[in-house]
């Protein structure tokens, strides 16, 4: 048990340093990935659950105070729609291709998927299961596939 403390430990030291910016009191778990991780940054008091994938290749951003649910799907990578083209892929493709941005204080629900391009506006929640296509902006709750509003937040 606590060889496995110590390691998971390092791991999360390791990965924080690779990233293109950490703030403090971030909490990556083990289990999670993050693809391209020099692209990738996350801000002071954030939290990145168990089993989340993020390709970072085109950059994802991650605000103050934020949590990313367990098993959740955050890509800045995509591919194209025709056949032919998805067979000569080429990364610098801006149609598919775009960064993601997380405002701050944010919750991402379980199993959510987010796509290329997204941006979530500050203090907004994405719901379980959802499948976000399109911006949220700030202080909404957005679930469903593909994610739609569903009402706005009295902060």
């Amino acid at each position: 048990m606590k060889f496995e403390a110590t390691m998971n430990a390092q791991r999360r030291l390791a990965l924080k340093k690779r990233l293109k910016f950490c703030g403090d009191n971030v909490s990556i778990d083990p289990t999670s990935t993050i693809m391209v991780p020099g692209k990738m940054t996350i801000g002071h008091n954030s939290m990145i659950s168990c089993y989340t994938t993020i390709y970072a290749t085109f950059g994802v951003e991650i605000g103050n105070n934020s949590m990313i649910s367990s098993n959740c799907g955050i890509s800045s990578y995509g591919h194209k729609q025709h056949s032919l083209n998805r067979q000569a892929d080429v990364a610098e493709d801006v149609n598919f291709s775009k960064p993601v941005i997380i405002g701050n204080n944010v919750w991402v629900g379980m199993n959510a998927c987010i796509l290329p391009g997204v941006c979530i506006g500050d203090n907004s929640i994405v719901g379980s299961g959802s499948v976000v296509t399109k911006n949220v902006p700030a202080n909404e709750v957005w679930a469903g596939n593909p994610a739609r509003f569903i009402k706005k937040l009295d902060l």
